[in-house]
């Protein structure tokens, strides 16, 4: 049921994803989805929205713990945040659909999407200001790097990874002093 609301709602937007097509989808009736989901299309969303920030601080979690270099770790993040179109029109969807729901969803997808997503990342930038690799502010640097890092196709350039690492370290490494 999840993943059929979700291929729905990655391709029709909340607003065009109909339960009964959903149901249909995932060949379960009516019945079975309210009996499941008795709060309907907003319950549904705000698990697959969930589900989604899950897997995807496990992508960040484990990008970030298995190399020790920052320029490694940078590396690590726009592999994972550049590698599928579906998945990004996913997170486009979800973020839209935010406009569409109860404030309560909203907030509740809101705060994890940062606690899980940005967070993690803006962390990472903490550190790396502190111990001088970078500067800058670091919630406005990892939303900056992620938004280069989802907008680049890592398989039309093998060499992207590595630009857009060198562009980012390059544009918020430290000053150079003359």
């Amino acid at each position: 049921m999840l993943d059929a609301f979700a291929a729905r709602m990655a391709e029709y937007g909340y607003l065009g994803t109909a339960m009964v097509e959903v149901g249909r989808a995932a060949d379960i009736r009516r019945p079975s989805i309210y009996h499941h989901f008795p709060n309907g299309k907003e319950e549904v969303f705000t698990q697959v929205a969930l589900r989604f920030i899950d897997k995807e601080h496990a992508r960040i979690k484990a990008a970030l713990e298995t190399r020790p270099a920052l320029r490694d770790k940078l590396a690590a993040l726009v592999e994972v945040s550049a590698d599928s179109d579906s998945r990004l029109s996913l997170e486009q969807r979800i973020y839209e659909a935010l406009n569409h729901v109860s404030l309560e969803t909203r907030e509740l997808v809101s705060s994890r999407y940062v606690q899980d997503l940005l967070s993690p990342v803006s962390d990472l930038f903490s550190e790396a200001i502190a111990q001088g690799e970078l500067r800058g502010e670091p919630g406005f640097l990892a939303n900056a790097f992620l938004s280069l890092a989802k907008a680049i196709d890592v398989t039309d350039a093998p060499d992207a990874v590595t630009r857009i690492v060198d562009l980012f370290m390059n544009g918020a490494g430290p000053a150079v002093r003359s």
